[in-house]
C-alpha cells in the first residue's frame, strides 16, 4: 500500500490500538502515529508529527531501534525483539517494520509497530520463578506427591521416588500406581480402594521396591487434569516430620517479592514480642499514590519500586529490626527497646526523607511520599491484630493531614476510624445505587449581578442519615479510591445537565466541575474526558475544570502535560481556594489557566480585617494581569458584593445570591430570570 492511500486508512486502523503504531520518514520522524502516542507523551497527535522518537520515548529508545529504521528503509521487512536496558527496569518490545514505496517505487517511510512485552516477560519469569518454587517447596515435604490418571504415575515429586523406592523419577513415571503397593496384609493393592484412601483411614501401605518397608498412609484428591479426572495422592510417612514442618513455615512467612515478612509473618512476630511483654514501637507505612505508578507504567516498574523500598529500608534500620511487606503498597516495621520516648517519631522522620528520595522509573526518576502512623506497646493494644489495626488507622489519619507525615494513635482515632468505615461502605453502596446528586450553585456577574455560569457540587442524601456533609464523604472517597468513580458519575451528570440547560438557551456562561488530586493524577483522566465530551456531544467551552493550588504543585512536569491536554480539548482551567495554598505566583505563569477563585477566608474577614480590601484587590489586579478572570467566592451580604463589584471582580457566588440547588430548581431560576430580562 503507497503512502497516499495510508493516510486516509491509517488512523482507522490504527487509532483504537492499544499498541505504538507509527508512519517514519526518512529522517526518521513521525509522519504519522495512533493515539496511544498520545497517551504515552500527553500531547495530541498533531503536535507529534514531525517529532521522533527522541523527543517522545527517549535517546536510549531511538539508539536502540535506529539500525532496525536504516534496515527498513534498505527494503528489509522486520520482526524482532528488542531489550531497552538504559535504567535498571528492562522494557521488552516487540516490532515490525515494513518499507512503504510511493508512486516511483522509492521507500521514503517505513510503517512501524510496537508492542510493549515487558509484563508478558514479566508474567513468563514469574511463571518459571513459581514453577521453580513450587519444586522447592515439593522437595522441602515429607510427604511423596503423585498425579496418577487411569492409574499411570504422569508426575511425582523427589519424596514420592524416594519413598517409593524407584531409583529415578525418569523411572517413575509412566508405572501403574496400584502395582508398586502392598496393603498392611502384605496383599497387592486394588486401584479402586485407593481411590477412596484418606488421611483420617489410618490404612498402612508399603512400597514393594522400599527396603525400609517405611509405613505409609495415602490421601487421595481428585483433580481435573487437561479435562480429563485424576488423582492428587500423598503419601506420608510415619515418622517425625518436625524439621520439614518448621521449614515449610518459615516460606508461609515471607514475601517472595521483597524477601521481607508477609502479613503473616510480621503477625506471628509481633505477637510473641507482645506476649513477652517486649517494649516495642510500630510504624505502618503506606507509600502514597503508588497506584499510579502501576497504572501508568506498569506492575513491573512498581514491583521494581517495592524491592527497592525494601532494601532501603533494610539498609536504614538496624538489624533487629522487624520489616514487612503486609501488602501492594504497605510495609511496617517493629522496633524493641526505645532507648528514649521520641525513638519512634526520629525513626518515622528518617523514613519519610528515605522515601522521599527519587526513584529511578522508566526513562525519569519520580519522587515518593508516604503516611506513617505509629502505635507503641504497651499502650496502643493486647495483641499484633490490634496494633496493626490501630496503627493503619493514624496511618490513614496521616493522609488525611496532608499525606508524607508521620501521625501517632490515639484512642479517639478507632471511634472515628469506625465512622469512616461505615462511610465508606454506604458511599459504595451510593455509587452503586446512582443515589448521588449533582446540586448547583450560580455565579453571578459582578457588574449586574444576573447569572454568569454556576458551580456543580456533589450531593449525598443517605436513605436513613439524610443529607452527609461532603465535607464528610469526599474525604472518604479519596482515601479509599472511590473519588474517580465518584468524579465521573459527577461529571457525566454535569455535561448531560449542561447541554440539555444550554439548548434551551436558559444558561450562558461556563459550569465549573471540580477535579480531586486523585482524579488529575490519573493519566487516563484525558482519554475519559474526551471519550465522554464526544458521546455526550457537548460545547467544551461551556466548562471549566476546577483544581486546587496543592494539586497543581505536586508534580511540575506531569501537571503541566495534563493541563495543556485539557485545553486542548477546550475546556476552561480555573485555580480554586487561590490565596490558601502554595500562592507561588511562578506557577500562574507556567501554568495555563483562565481563572481564580478568591477563597471565601478572604472574604468573611473584610468587616474585621480592613487590610483583606488590599489583598484582594491585588488578587484581582494580579489576575487581570495575567489575562484571567477573576471569581470571588463565599459572599454572603449586600455590602460585600458591592466592594466585589467595585474592585472590579469578574464573577462573584456566594449565598447572598444563590444557594446550592438541585437541578430542577435551577432550570426553574434560569427560566425566571429570562422572563425578567425578558420584560
Amino acid at each position: 500500500m503507497q503512502i497516499e492511500q495510508l493516510d486516509y486508512w491509517f488512523p482507522l486502523l490504527t487509532n483504537n490500538s492499544p499498541f505504538l503504531f507509527a508512519i517514519i520518514d526518512d529522517r526518521h520522524c513521525y509522519y504519522n502515529v495512533n493515539t496511544r502516542y498520545s497517551d504515552i507523551s500527553g500531547k495530541p497527535q498533531h503536535e507529534l508529527i514531525g517529532s521522533n522518537d527522541t523527543d517522545v520515548l527517549g535517546h536510549y529508545y531511538y539508539q536502540c531501534l535506529k539500525p532496525y529504521y536504516e534496515r527498513a528503509f534498505n527494503g528489509e521487512v522486520i520482526e524482532a525483539e528488542v531489550t531497552i536496558n538504559d535504567t535498571p527496569h528492562h522494557t521488552s518490545l516487540h516490532i515490525s517494520l515494513a518499507p512503504l514505496t510511493n508512486a516511483q517505487g522509492e521507500i521514503k517511510h517505513i510503517i512501524s509497530h510496537s508492542i510493549d512485552t515487558s509484563e508478558r516477560h514479566i508474567l513468563i519469569n514469574s511463571l518459571q520463578e513459581s514453577e521453580h518454587q513450587l519444586n522447592q517447596l515439593q522437595n522441602l515435604i515429607t510427604d511423596g506427591i503423585c498425579i496418577v490418571e487411569n492409574n499411570i504415575i504422569n508426575n511425582a515429586n523427589q519424596r514420592a521416588v524416594a519413598l517409593l523406592g524407584i531409583t529415578s523419577k525418569h523411572i517413575l513415571l509412566g508405572k501403574k500406581f496400584d502395582e508398586l503397593l502392598l496393603d498392611s496384609n502384605n496383599q497387592p493393592c486394588h486401584c479402586n480402594a485407593l481411590t477412596q484412601a484418606t488421611h483420617s483411614d489410618n490404612q498402612h501401605y508399603y512400597a514393594i521396591n522400599n527396603t525400609d518397608h517405611l509405613p505409609l498412609i495415602i490421601t487421595t484428591t481428585p483433580i481435573t487434569l487437561l479435562g480429563k479426572t485424576a488423582l492428587f495422592i500423598k503419601l506420608t510417612p510415619t515418622t517425625n516430620t518436625n524439621d520439614q514442618h518448621h521449614k515449610i513455615e518459615q516460606l508461609t512467612q515471607r514475601d517472595p517479592l521483597t524477601g521481607l515478612f508477609n502479613r503473616y509473618g510480621f503477625s506471628r512476630q509481633l505477637d510473641q514480642l507482645m506476649k513477652a511483654n517486649t517494649p516495642l514501637f510500630m510504624l505502618y507505612i503506606d507509600i502514597d499514590n503508588f497506584k499510579n505508578i502501576n497504572d501508568s507504567l506498569g506492575h513491573h516498574i512498581g514491583d521494581k519500586v517495592l524491592q527497592e523500598i525494601a532494601q532501603r529500608l533494610q539498609q536504614l534500620l538496624p538489624k533487629n529490626a522487624i520489616i514487612g511487606h503486609l501488602s501492594g503498597d504497605e510495609f511496617a516495621v517493629v522496633l524493641t527497646y526505645p532507648e528514649h520516648e521520641n525513638s519512634g517519631d526520629i525513626i518515622a522522620e528518617q523514613i519519610i526523607t528515605l522515601i522521599n528520595k527519587p526513584f529511578d522509573l522508566h526513562y525519569f526518576s519520580k519522587h515518593l511520599t508516604c503516611s506513617i502512623g505509629m502505635v507503641k506497646s504497651p499502650g496502643n493494644g493486647h495483641d499484633a491484630r490490634i496494633m496493626i489495626q490501630n496503627a493503619d488507622t493514624a496511618m490513614y489519619e496521616a493522609k488525611n493531614r496532608g499525606r508524607n507525615r508521620l501521625v501517632v494513635f490515639s484512642d479517639a482515632m478507632s471511634k472515628e476510624a469506625r465512622m469512616r468505615l461505615w462511610l465508606e461502605m454506604e458511599l459504595q453502596k451510593a455509587l452503586q445505587n446512582n443515589s448521588l446528586e449533582v446540586w448547583y450553585q450560580p455565579k453571578v456577574n459582578a457588574k449586574n449581578f444576573e447569572i454568569d455560569g454556576a458551580e456543580a457540587l456533589v450531593r449525598w442524601k443517605h436513605p436513613v442519615e439524610g443529607y452527609i456533609s461532603p465535607a464528610q464523604f469526599i474525604p472518604i472517597a479519596e482515601r479509599s479510591g472511590l473519588i474517580e468513580q465518584l468524579g465521573q458519575v459527577v461529571m457525566r451528570e454535569v455535561f448531560t445537565t449542561i447541554k440539555q440547560l444550554k439548548n434551551k438557551k436558559l444558561l450562558k456562561g461556563r459550569v465549573a466541575i471540580n477535579l480531586s488530586s486523585r482524579q488529575f493524577e490519573n493519566p487516563n483522566l484525558i482519554n475519559f474526558v474526551d471519550n465522554l465530551s464526544q458521546s455526550t456531544g457537548i460545547n467544551t467551552n461551556d466548562f471549566t475544570f476546577e483544581l486546587t493550588e496543592s494539586t497543581v504543585m505536586n508534580d511540575g512536569e506531569h501537571t503541566i502535560q495534563m493541563l495543556n491536554a485539557i485545553k486542548n480539548l477546550g475546556f476552561a482551567l480555573s485555580i480554586d481556594d487561590f490565596g490558601t495554598g502554595y500562592s507561588s505566583l511562578s506557577y500562574l505563569a507556567r501554568f495555563p489557566l483562565d481563572e481564580l477563585k478568591i477563597d471565601r477566608a478572604f472574604i468573611k474577614d473584610i468587616d474585621t480585617i480592613p487590610k483583606q480590601i488590599i489583598l484582594i484587590e491585588n488578587i484581582i489586579n494580579l489576575g487581570k494581569s495575567l489575562n484571567m478572570s477573576v471569581v470571588a467566592e463565599g459572599i454572603e451580604t449586600h455590602q460585600q458584593a458591592t466592594l466585589l463589584s467595585n474592585l472590579n471582580c469578574d464573577y462573584i457566588q456566594g449565598f447572598h445570591f444563590h444557594r446550592p440547588m438541585p437541578k430542577q430548581e435551577l432550570e426553574a431560576l434560569l427560566l425566571k430570570e429570562k422572563i425578567y430580562l425578558n420584560d
